[in-house]
């Protein structure tokens, strides 16, 4: 072989390479870029879609509330003085009054009025008279029909039971 046409064959042979080179590397890739910036990426994680939610699902912020109602701390009057008062629980309830009527007994001066009775005098109403229950119908027996054995159609002149049956003819062969 000749040398020149050994060194175009490896010339070729090198520009082959390069070119494959070239394409493998754009073949390989397919238009997307991975972030780490080397040849060979490690594989890139795909974000978790489970835990995100679509932006038409998040609720619209609540509306500002209308302030003209309410007023500023600054604004508010001072509290008055409540050392000259007292709670209304912490006033013990006071206790009955028991009148002495002793003094009604004497026989001079007039005497003072009697109490007069703590609890009214309760008055129960009478009880309602209900009126006697109806009494219970009585049960009829229906009519019994009594068939007298006079009135049973006689076909048989043969009366059982009542002859002798030592007699010829019931009992004792013919």
């Amino acid at each position: 072989m000749n040398k020149t046409l050994f060194v175009q064959m490896v010339g070729v042979l090198l520009v082959g390479v390069i070119v494959g080179i070239i394409f493998r590397r754009s073949m390989r890739t397919e238009g997307f870029k991975c972030g780490c910036g080397k040849e060979t990426c490690p594989a890139c994680r795909e974000p978790d879609l489970s835990r995100y939610i679509l932006k038409s699902t998040v609720p619209a912020c609540p509306q500002i509330p209308d302030l003209s109602n309410y007023i500023l701390k600054s604004e508010v009057p001072p509290v008055p003085d409540l050392s000259n008062y007292v709670l209304k629980s912490s006033i013990p309830k006071p206790q009955p009054v028991i009148l002495d009527c002793s003094k009604c007994n004497q026989p001079k001066g007039d005497c003072p009025p009697c109490p007069r009775p703590r609890c009214p005098e309760v008055i129960c109403p009478a009880a309602p008279k209900c009126p006697p229950p109806a009494p219970c119908p009585r049960p009829v027996c229906p009519p019994s029909v009594v068939k007298c054995r006079a009135e049973a159609p006689v076909d048989d002149p043969v009366r059982p039971f009542l002859a002798p049956l030592s007699y010829v003819g019931f009992g004792k062969g013919l």
